[in-house]
């Protein structure tokens, strides 16, 4: 999965903006503190002043290469060019701190542990990476002894999948997650040593939500 945070400096312009705009909306609401959501704003302010002073940085080395060389080598007859302005003195917001990305992607950490955090809200937030494209995963099952059960899944593109069952007429049941290809059921049978019809499912998960349509139900009876 490709990483959420930007990598180009002029990109973190608007993206720190954006999370710290919602971080005043929801912030408190999804584990973070009045202070972090102030932070965010600062950082935001912070991030903006630092890019857009390194880029004038950058212009004003261009204009001052550009005046030496045309003292230094230009035309003796021409007049001499107006001397580059070197930009203002960089003044950072009040209360800025060191080591923005670091606190930023703990914050985003924090955001995501909460219960009340959902994909569209991890997408509103820019904090969930891009996945390579994901189809809808399929499910083999094969009896073991002493009624366990073999998995073999076809993942479809997802790196953890909730794997579901339901027996004796009951309902589903997530009875775990699998970041491979093969998960064991070895859950005791609902009575003692007797075969049993085990129907099982897995469905997709991204940033610890179900996503995508679940695989075909498959079953399969149990060998004591």
């Amino acid at each position: 999965m490709a990483d959420y945070y930007p990598t180009r400096l002029t990109d973190l312009i608007s993206w720190h903006a954006n999370f710290a705009v919602e971080a005043a909306a929801t912030g408190t609401t999804l584990g973070l503190t009045a202070g972090n959501v102030t932070q965010t704003d600062t950082d935001s302010d912070t991030v903006a002043l630092l890019v857009n002073y390194s880029e004038a940085v950058d212009a004003f080395r261009q204009e001052v290469t550009d005046f030496r060389d045309s003292v230094l080598r230009g035309d003796p007859l021409a007049p001499i060019p107006v001397a580059p302005i070197a930009p203002a003195t960089l003044l950072l917001a009040l209360g800025a701190l060191p080591g923005i990305e670091a606190r930023t992607r703990a914050f985003a950490t924090t955001i995501k542990a909460s219960p009340n955090f959902t994909p569209a809200i991890g997408e509103a937030y820019g904090i969930v990476g891009t996945s390579p494209a994901q189809g809808t995963p399929t499910l083999a099952v094969t009896s073991l002894t002493g009624s366990q059960v073999r998995l073999r899944i076809g993942k479809a593109g997802f790196s953890v999948l909730a794997v579901d069952s339901r027996r004796g007429g009951g309902s589903w049941e997530q009875i775990g997650v699998s970041q491979t290809a093969e998960f064991i059921d070895t859950r005791a049978p609902l009575v003692p040593g007797q075969p049993e019809q085990r129907e099982y499912r897995v469905q997709g998960m991204l940033n610890n939500a179900r996503t995508g349509d679940p695989s075909d139900i498959v079953s399969v009876v149990t060998t004591p």
